[in-house]
């Protein structure tokens, strides 16, 4: 057996990605795509976004039912299924393993939220011992939140995304490492919880799953689960390097220092593979986090608000543009704007993308407007945005040198930023370094190359790179 299925959960849609070893050789298509569209619940203090879970573990049974039925059709059968996603997000689930309530958005999270756990543990020492920005996304700062309305009752464990839907695939519990690292709550240097500061902040340590590696074999598919699947054996399933952006970079590249990284979707993580972590106050003070690489070592990269950017601008220009009913146009004018910006010259306004005033929803291209001072036309306005990218992602990628003390040499644009030409040829003006772009499907692929080095069909990650065919992806890009 060596087809293994990818399921990557995005924050504006979603895929399963069909993998195949053959002949010393990783190749990939996708076999099913579908939609992420937030539900927008109102609430006696404004309008809250929750994931529209449901719907999207429907959708990846049909998409692995697909994967089920492309293997077969190769002669094959399922040797692995894993499961990757953004990272903060966790449903909370009884003894049964049932969600109770729906799993919040991170981009609804409350400011008040960082002043409240503040006033239990400082930031600046959660950050000594997790390595982690503070953010009112941050899990931490919404366990507590629960934690103190009463929602952590016993027998409920937090799940985070993609551990949710392994629980719900195999019946198995547990905290995959570098989704874990995304927390706040994971002590950087021994790589688990770091209980004593869940407790100071009201977390019950019981609800928080074992930490386990990227890589470990989570179990095989529930008896219903592969019924519903149309397998006919249960379908092993690993914890891959569940936060999208570890999988993505694992795809990418293992040199540490010298090659830049930046995964661009509707979120943008800049930065480099570290060896160790960087805590001191220069990386604080200049907001970057360390993350769990696939391998173990350690992703140094500052995080940035990516193509929502866009999707958010789309949205107020294209009516009930959020809506599913509407892809088609929104696809039609996101690429005649992003014809359109890429004509007009390079210099015009620039934002900070790192802004946390950018990152909550809105009138994003209002909100463009009044950061810049000037009246943007929609292809100004996006321009704005590719530009002030390009200009976040050089920062980022110089002051991680100067962190890790090696010079960077190239850049890996990955992630479905990787499609836009604009952006690519920007990031390389802005940096003066060469940029990779591609591929775009970098998270699956990485996924894929995890399941497949777990189940023996190559020896190391490095073997599986080598290994992959990425397509399409683009060549180099260079700009004087």
């Amino acid at each position: 057996m060596t087809c293994f299925a990818a399921v990557d959960l995005g924050g504006q849609s979603g895929r399963v990605v069909l993998g195949r070893v053959h002949r010393d050789r990783l190749r990939y298509r996708e076999v099913h795509r579908f939609a992420n569209v937030p539900l927008e619940v109102s609430t006696g203090d404004g309008t809250r976004w929750h994931w529209d879970t449901g719907t999207l573990w429907e959708q990846t049974l049909d998409g692995l039912a697909a994967a089920v039925r492309a293997a077969a059709a190769l002669g094959d059968r399922l040797a692995g299924i894993g499961v990757d996603s953004w990272g903060v997000d966790y449903g909370l689930v009884s003894a049964a393993g049932d969600l109770i309530g729906p799993a919040t958005h991170h981009r609804s999270a409350s400011a008040d939220l960082v002043t409240e756990a503040d006033a239990l543990v400082s930031s600046a020492e959660a950050w000594a011992r997790t390595g982690i920005e503070k953010a009112p996304m941050n899990t931490s700062r919404r366990l507590a939140a629960d934690a103190r309305a009463g929602r952590l009752a016993p027998g409920v464990t937090a799940l985070l995304t993609p551990d949710l839907f392994t629980c719900w695939l195999t019946g198995a519990r547990g905290a995959e490492r570098t989704i874990a690292s995304t927390t706040e709550l994971l002590d950087v240097r021994t790589g688990d919880w770091a209980l004593d500061l869940a407790v100071r902040w009201g977390i019950d340590p019981a609800v928080l799953p074992p930490v386990v590696p990227a890589g470990s074999d989570a179990g095989v598919t529930l008896p219903h689960v592969t019924a519903r699947l149309g397998a006919d054996a249960p379908v092993p399933v690993y914890r891959v390097a569940s936060h999208d952006t570890a999988s993505a970079i694992a795809a990418a590249t293992s040199n540490a220092g010298r090659d830049g990284v930046v995964s661009c979707g509707s979120w943008a993580l800049a930065g480099c593979i570290a060896a160790e972590p960087a805590l001191g106050e220069q990386a604080r003070s200049a907001g970057y986090t360390n993350e769990a690489a696939a391998d173990g070592r350690t992703l140094l990269l500052r995080n940035l608000s990516g193509l929502w950017l866009l999707e958010s601008c789309l949205s107020a220009w294209i009516p009930d543009g959020s809506a599913r009913v509407s892809s088609h146009d929104r696809s039609a004018r996101r690429a005649e704007l992003l014809a359109a910006a890429a004509a007009l010259p390079a210099g015009g306004a620039v934002v900070d993308a790192g802004d946390p005033a950018l990152r909550a929803p809105g009138d994003m291209p209002a909100r463009l407007a009044a950061l810049t001072g000037r009246d943007l036309s929609p292809a100004q306005t996006v321009r704005c945005i590719l530009d002030s990218l390009a200009a976040a992602f050089a920062t980022a990628l110089s002051v991680a040198a100067d962190l890790t003390g090696v010079a960077m040499e190239r850049v890996h644009l990955v992630g479905g930023g990787s499609r836009v030409t604009a952006l690519a040829r920007s990031t390389a003006r802005a940096t003066g370094l060469p940029v990779v772009a591609g591929p775009a499907e970098a998270t699956s692929i990485g996924n894929l190359m995890v399941q497949a080095v777990a189940a023996g069909a190559f020896d190391s990650l490095d073997s599986a790179r080598a290994a992959t065919d990425h397509g399409t992806a683009a060549p180099a890009l260079e700009e004087p």
